[in-house]
């Protein structure tokens, strides 16, 4: 089960001037006719090409969370100037809420036009569940522009700027913690050949996760499919979202895929169900939705039926597809990525000795 994400669902033409105001912050050309896209990063599949990426260039790396990925944005209301606060899907929904950062000069004050990047995860305790906001990069602070900036420098500008404030009216102002509807904090990170320390510690996570993401030190943030940004899996764990269809009068459903711009989702196969699921699906059949498949080559069709994604409006893209099928059929498994991490730690102090002597 995924987290709900908290807070008022933003509808009608305020959504609108939402999405166009917080494009603009992003550097995204805004059309008078066409509403923005969402301006988030999204990794690539591991494949064992990226091995040799990981040997050749500085990386991090930290677990993947199996939760809801969501922008956080900090704005002014254009009429009443009062600080507004939103999470914003991959659906590109807005959900408001009563979360004003604090600025880093003045913590009895607010910051404004703030685009930060992260995960919504749900951490389970034998006492309860705690909603957490793990932050992992910073797109726009206080109507700065940062996206061309190196990683660890939006990294930077993250602790000292948006989450040390935080933490100092947190501590200081109960009733400002009492308002929160998660907590928030950055996400931990790793350098690249400290993964196995990342893959030690997944078990002990109080929340589900689904993998490691690597991600480039020096690379600027790109909104769409970033390259540099690289996410892994174990191969039975990988998955794709489709848009489903169906039942057609033979009670079949149909998976598709996003080819983007005006063609839309193209048919791509058959989802089989099972007999309890095409029972409880007969109830309600869920047309339209976007659902997430396994791979299972042993099943009729080789997809099957994960959970519903109701935080995106589209399938995968088909390029998307094919990422993830070169990383099944890569099977990059954990071992590997383990027994690399030599020569990944050998090959990054060559290039800081490098460095030290000028050579770069």
């Amino acid at each position: 089960m995924l987290p709900e994400i908290p807070g008022r669902l933003v509808e009608g033409e305020y959504l609108s001037h939402l999405r166009r105001h917080t494009a603009a912050l992003c550097g995204m050309e805004v059309h008078p006719h066409r509403e923005p896209r969402f301006p988030g990063a999204q990794p690539v599949s591991f494949n064992r090409g990226h091995l040799q990426v990981l040997e050749e260039e500085f990386y991090f790396v930290s677990e993947k969370a199996d939760g809801i990925r969501c922008l956080f944005v900090t704005t002014r209301h254009p009429t009443t100037g009062k600080p507004e606060s939103f999470l914003v899907d991959r659906k590109n929904s807005y959900y408001y809420l009563n979360l004003p950062l604090p600025h880093p000069d003045n913590i009895q004050t607010w910051q404004y036009d703030t685009v930060i990047d992260g995960e919504l995860v749900l951490d389970q305790h034998n006492d309860g569940q705690i909603l957490w906001f793990l932050l992992f990069d910073c797109i726009v602070q206080m109507g700065v522009n940062i996206m061309d900036k190196p990683f660890h420098k939006r990294l930077g500008r993250l602790k000292e700027h948006v989450v040390k404030p935080y933490k100092q009216l947190y501590r200081q102002d109960p009733t400002y913690a009492q308002r929160l509807p998660f907590k928030i904090d950055v996400k931990p990170l790793q350098l690249s050949y400290n993964v196995a320390h990342v893959f030690e510690e997944i078990p002990k996570l109080k929340h589900k996760n689904d993998g490691v993401i690597f991600t480039s030190r020096d690379a600027p943030y790109t909104i769409g499919t970033c390259q540099q940004m690289l996410k892994w899996k174990p191969s039975e764990e990988n998955t794709v979202d489709f848009k489903l269809s169906g039942p057609d009068a033979e009670g079949r459903y149909y998976l598709s895929l996003w080819k983007g711009g005006r063609d839309g989702h193209e048919h791509f196969g058959e989802l089989t169900l099972d007999t309890d699921m095409y029972e409880e699906w007969s109830m309600n059949p869920p047309t339209g939705k976007i659902v997430e498949c396994r791979y299972d080559p042993g099943w009729p069709g080789q997809w099957r039926f994960s959970r519903f994604r109701d935080d995106k409006e589209n399938a995968n893209h088909e390029s998307v597809y094919r990422s993830i099928m070169d990383s099944i059929h890569d099977n990059v498994d954990e071992e590997t990525i383990v027994s690399h991490a030599r020569i990944i730690r050998d090959r990054w102090k060559e290039r800081e000795a490098h460095q030290k002597q000028g050579h770069y």
